[in-house]
């Protein structure tokens, strides 16, 4: 399965001109077809990435924080597709769609709750409940998003802190015994430990220790690909060089934008 990374940054980054050296907001594009997130740099990720709009099939979304759900994008991509788009999200997610975009026929709104399972990408998918709060409406119950296909099983972890009990309860039971084949990490704290946001993103020691949690509980195994996405352009180093340091020292791959990746 190849993921790409069209957007990797938190939500402190400055999307009004993207000058050169800018994260943009966090997404990622599985097979092609699959977009997690579609925030405000959304398409212009895509592009840059040589990604077609026309292929996204399915979008699945993790919550409605501004950076990771922009209404406008998400009609930009529907419109664009050869045929509806699916749009996985929670509740008050789609209620928003709904509301906005009234009467909108290219997207075919499907509501999802923790321990759901459907298929995009040719893989099944189950959602898993993530430690993060949308202010604006606190019933609604961010989400984490598990892969599973042939050979590869993938979680991507954004937004989000420590693993929620009925998550590893959920994550075990999709996996069936088997191993994840790689993770996508929030690593919105780097290596600013000990941040007020402990309790919904993470830093790279709270990382290591679910980690080593995983490998103990087998849910991953010595040769899983740990890879950090959310990053916060005020809590990493401010060179690139510094932040692969960094990423290398806790045993995980930096994401960037544009990065292509098979798992």
């Amino acid at each position: 399965m190849k993921i790409v990374f069209p957007g990797t940054g938190a939500a402190d980054w400055d999307w009004k001109n993207l000058p050169p050296g800018t994260r943009k907001s966090s997404c990622a594009l599985l097979g092609y077809t699959c977009l997690i997130d579609a925030g405000p740099c959304v398409l212009r990720g895509l592009s840059d990435a040589g990604a077609s709009l026309a292929r996204i099939a399915d979008l699945l979304v993790t919550h409605s924080h501004s950076d990771h759900f922009n209404v406008d994008a998400i009609r930009e991509i529907a419109r664009s597709g050869r045929r509806r788009l699916r749009v996985w999200a929670p509740p008050h997610a789609i209620e928003i769609l709904g509301r906005i975009a009234s009467g909108e026929s290219a997207w075919d709104l499907r509501p999802v709750l923790p321990g759901d399972t459907f298929r995009a990408a040719g893989m099944g998918v189950a959602a898993l409940p993530a430690n993060h709060l949308v202010e604006s409406d606190l019933s609604e119950q961010p989400l984490h998003y598990v892969f599973a296909g042939r050979d590869t099983r993938l979680l991507y972890a954004l937004d989000g802190a420590w693993f929620c009990c009925k998550a590893r309860h959920l994550l075990k039971k999709f996996l069936g015994g088997k191993t994840l084949s790689a993770i996508v990490w929030d690593a919105t704290c780097g290596a600013v430990f000990n941040d007020w946001r402990f309790a919904e993103h993470n830093d790279l020691k709270m990382i290591d220790a679910m980690r080593a949690a995983m490998l103990k509980d087998g849910i991953v195994s010595p040769e899983t690909v740990h890879v950090f996405s959310h990053l916060a352009r005020t809590l990493w180093p401010k060179t690139p060089a510094a932040q692969n340091r960094l990423a290398a020292r806790f045993a995980g791959l930096l994401a960037q934008d544009g990065l292509s990746l098979e798992v």
